[in-house]
């Protein structure tokens, strides 16, 4: 079904490809208690029927469909999602996923909070669960400030402190044009993160959070989050490299501070950060990385590649020790059947 041209201040765009739990996405904006939204469902050309879900899901609700012939997130999601916006014309836009959920009145907080203050921000967000595939949920993700700047969010990025998903922000069309889109991560890995940063810096507006309602997101065997094949690790770490170059390049750009000659606490965060996502992702991706890691530890946080390859060697017996520990665990587990 096409809507006829909109006068919604805001357009919400589900990106669909998987089928699975697109029926339950679109269900949960069906029965928004304010339906003041463009709906757009837009198929990056996916082998699934998107369009027949969508018709027996939403039924009379009117939205717009659109199939793209390409398909272009497998290779540049940021790209993809660019497309996506593209387009919409509504002053605001929240490209929601094909999985995820969101509570009945998000859209009737979000209409209020834009009407009472949306002058005040380019970006605006809700607070999120996480749920599993049975929609359990299981656990809660950081919980955002009221009102920061975008040095305050990336210096609690750094530190752990913060964290967004996509599906959870509502930004500005015009911000996001004048910011040139999406910053093209592989695997979109921290362009999430790279979008709140980079609209409110745009504008020196602050981050804002939307009370009285939640998004959430579904952590299932569909999501890159839990692979940790080592390609997928090796491209995770390759993003998180790129994501620390594109804000060190923020902090040398004239800006504000949060307080006097901050770059030295900017700089132990970020080789905090970088030190903790080789843990994560482990030693062959560092080393399948090494060059640009190097060059990351050295010139953004002027840490020192001598206890960088240290570190990596630490991480290497660390993970042989996993390796045998679940070696193990799966021949006690088939020796006791």
């Amino acid at each position: 079904m096409t809507e006829a041209p909109s006068s919604h201040q805001l357009a919400i765009i589900v990106a669909a490809f998987k089928s699975e739990y697109l029926a339950k996405a679109l269900a949960c904006l069906a029965r928004q208690t304010d339906q003041r939204f463009t709906l757009y469902v837009l198929d990056d050309a996916s082998p699934a029927d998107i369009a027949g879900i969508a018709r027996s899901t939403l039924g009379a609700r009117p939205y717009i469909y659109q199939r793209f012939e390409t398909n272009l997130g497998g290779k540049s999601l940021a790209k993809h999602w660019d497309r996506c916006v593209a387009v919409c014309n509504e002053p605001w836009v929240w490209l929601f996923s094909d999985d995820d959920l969101m509570d009945d009145n998000c859209v009737e907080m979000l209409n209020q909070f834009l009407e009472a203050e949306g002058d005040s921000a380019d970006i605006v967000r809700f607070n999120a669960w996480i749920v599993d595939e049975s929609d359990a949920v299981t656990g809660l993700h950081t919980l955002h400030l009221d009102s920061e700047t975008w040095l305050e969010y990336g210096y609690g990025h750094f530190m752990d402190w913060r964290r967004t998903f996509m599906q959870q922000l509502i930004f500005r069309r015009s911000a996001f044009d004048a910011a040139g889109g999406f910053l093209d991560l592989p695997l979109c890995w921290g362009t999430d993160d790279a979008i709140v940063i980079g609209l409110g810096r745009h504008a020196r507006r602050p981050i804002r959070r939307v009370p009285g309602a939640r998004m959430y997101w579904r952590i299932s065997r569909q999501n890159i989050t839990p692979d940790r094949s080592l390609s997928k690790r090796k491209e995770k770490l390759r993003a998180i490299c790129l994501f620390v170059h594109w804000f060190d390049s923020l902090l040398k750009a004239p800006r504000d501070h949060m307080f006097p000659n901050d770059d030295a606490a900017f700089r132990n965060a970020m080789d905090r950060y970088l030190m903790q996502q080789v843990m994560i992702e482990g030693a062959l991706p560092a080393i399948a990385n090494w060059k640009l890691l190097s060059s990351t530890r050295v010139e953004m946080c002027h840490g020192s590649k001598t206890s960088l390859i240290k570190y990596i060697l630490v991480v290497g017996v660390s993970d042989v020790i996993t390796a045998i520990g679940q070696t193990a665990k799966k021949l006690m587990g088939r020796s006791g059947k």
